[in-house]
């Protein structure tokens, strides 16, 4: 059997990598303020890698240039302000073709890499369960294998070759292509498996009529913060872009008694490219499935309005966004303008403010939670006769059961219920 490559073998960058240089592109039209947003989004994608920035650069440009994006007069004047920089990588916002890429390597003998690069090293790095892994493995190798003649070097080695499985006149990048392909190969047979196991899963938690929500926005907007807040959940809480990649579900009781599954999800991020939201769907399935959304925003962010459309395309792609949705701002105690907090009322009307830091806004939360969940699940008492045990089975699997008591006349089941098994047994509501 053929096993997927180790991280080390789709890894493009190499750790010596300490010195970045980065570069956005800007075309007519586009407002300066908006390329310098992308800068310094990217300086935090880098940051999150672990890799010093050394140097930044905004270019203007009429169109792009086939060869190496920009001009040749500035791919020079770029190369040599990083040779004089000493920087060992540079990135661009913008994407590369991966001609482009090697061109422009070749000329500075340096590495080069882009936006997509960055976030699947990122993701990478923070994938832990079995599926994650995998799915960063089929995107990474996706990636590179129109690139092999940069990333795969190290496949360059001349292979001895067991009888049959190199065609007389085969190059070798010919023979790592087909090493690439097969290991795509396999990596899909194995999310096949996975993707069973869950579906297994999800299965067995929706016996029980018991809501589901998830958390959802951008990265790094309090997402893991909240589910901790309200779970009281052992989740790992960062301030670095995509310290969640796994999607992690807990348990919540509301206070009328009613209990919820709540999901904190991967946060999306501008550019995110459409084949990484797509080797991402099954991750995020659980944002599908959830029957409503908290989208959270960090209100301290200027570019809150773009964070805003992002996440709403990205919930449009993914097919979410028919969900009941709750709008909650934090960090809202990062704000001394009340200016912006009442700008942002105007703007939303049903949003909620809140702080996971001071937990200011936490109750207006909960209670916007269970106006949600309470349109489709009620919490209710039916009491049934003695001879009636059968109806008291069918609740048991049909719904989430808080208490049962057995009096003289009957025994009471106190439960959250669906409107639809409720409306069966409503001659028994107490």
């Amino acid at each position: 059997m053929n096993e997927p490559l180790e991280k080390n073998e789709i890894d493009i960058l190499s750790n010596k990598c300490e010195r970045a240089f980065l570069i956005t592109i800007t075309y007519p039209g586009i407002d300066p303020k908006e390329a310098e947003a992308h800068l310094e989004e990217l300086e935090s994608l880098v940051d999150t890698m672990g890799i010093p920035v050394i140097d930044k650069l905004i270019v203007k440009l009429k169109k792009p240039q086939a060869k190496y994006l920009v001009g040749t007069g500035k791919i020079e004047e770029i190369v040599e302000k990083a040779v004089y920089n000493d920087i060992d990588l540079i990135v661009f916002d913008n994407e590369l073709t991966p001609s482009q890429q090697r061109n422009i390597e070749k000329l500075s003998e340096i590495t080069v890499i882009e936006r997509r690069e960055v976030i699947l090293d990122i993701f990478a790095d923070r994938a832990s369960t079995r599926e994650a892994v995998l799915q960063v493995g089929l995107a990474r190798m996706k990636y590179s294998l129109p690139r092999l003649t940069r990333a795969w070097t190290h496949l360059s080695r001349q292979r001895g070759g067991a009888k049959g499985t190199r065609g007389e006149g085969e190059t070798q990048l010919e023979v790592d292509r087909r090493l690439v392909l097969r290991k795509i190969d396999h990596i899909k047979k194995d999310l096949l498996k996975v993707k069973k196991y869950r579906a297994t899963q999800r299965k067995q938690r929706q016996k029980k009529p018991v809501l589901t929500g998830s958390i959802v926005g951008y990265t790094n907007s309090g997402k893991s913060s909240l589910l901790k807040l309200l779970t009281d959940a052992d989740v790992l809480i960062e301030d670095k872009l995509f310290a969640t990649l796994d999607p992690t579900t807990r348990r919540i009781e509301l206070s009328n008694g009613q209990e919820i599954l709540l999901t904190d999800t991967v946060g999306f991020i501008r550019k995110l490219p459409h084949d990484l939201v797509e080797a991402f769907k099954s991750t995020l399935e659980e944002t599908v499935l959830s029957d409503f959304l908290i989208h959270m925003m960090d209100v301290s962010s200027h570019e809150i309005q773009e964070h805003y459309k992002t996440t709403i395309e990205v919930l449009k792609e993914l097919g979410a966004y028919n969900k009941p949705i709750i709008t909650v701002f934090n960090k809202t105690d990062l704000i001394e303008d009340k200016s912006v907090i009442n700008r942002l009322k105007n703007d939303f009307p049903d949003g909620i403010f809140i702080s996971t830091m001071s937990k200011n806004g936490i109750d207006d939360l909960k209670n916007a939670i269970i106006a949600i969940v309470s349109k489709g699940i009620h919490l209710v008492e039916f009491k049934f006769p003695h001879n009636k045990n059968d109806l008291v089975a069918f609740v048991h699997r049909n719904a989430k059961v808080i208490s049962e008591k057995h009096e003289e006349d009957g025994t009471v089941v106190k439960c959250s219920i669906e409107e639809k098994f409720r409306a069966q047994l409503s001659e028994y509501l107490k």
